[in-house]
């Protein structure tokens, strides 16, 4: 079973800069270096022209989870977070993301569309969570839906403050 997982941005800057902002190896590079001393690193970057594919790792210390998790848990926790952006056409962009783990088997994956509004422009996310643990797969489940969710959250933090800094 796995769990569903969606979470809309709104941005109020057009989704070129958006766009720009997601796509731009300096971006990328930068959120590693503010959460190197948390561990993470960068598994891959491949940028082309307007897009990219990326990846940031980061080992989870086994006493920061919850009692339920660290209990299941073999061995040390990795924990993978890919996004491939396409390039931006007619206001519009397409993305993916993934979210794999060691030492537990956390699979999350879905869809990013990136589209100009009147307003400035919308990013929706939409993908499932899967954790096979039998019994206890589903509050893992939730658990990590709600950390994924906290993550974009802060990524559209991060995005805006990107784009104030370097505009």
């Amino acid at each position: 079973m796995s769990r569903r997982i969606e979470f809309t941005a709104n941005y109020t800057r057009p989704a070129a800069e958006i766009h720009r902002t997601l796509t731009d190896e300096g971006f990328w590079r930068n959120r590693v270096e503010q959460g190197a001393d948390k561990g993470l690193t960068l598994a891959h970057l491949t940028a082309g022209e307007g897009t990219i594919d990326v990846a940031l790792a980061q080992d989870i210390d086994k006493a920061a989870l919850p009692g339920v998790v660290s209990k299941i848990l073999k061995g040390e926790l990795s924990i993978t977070r890919g996004e491939v952006w396409g390039p931006l056409t007619d206001g519009k962009a397409e993305g993916t993301f993934s979210t794999t783990a060691t030492g537990i088997p956390i699979n999350a994956s879905g869809t990013a569309t990136l589209v100009d509004t009147a307003e400035g422009s919308t990013l929706t996310v939409e993908g499932d969570v899967e954790v096979s643990v039998r019994l206890i797969g589903g509050t893992i489940e939730g658990l990590v839906s709600e950390q994924i969710l906290g993550i974009l959250a802060k990524d559209q933090e991060v995005v805006e403050e990107w784009i104030t800094a370097n505009s």
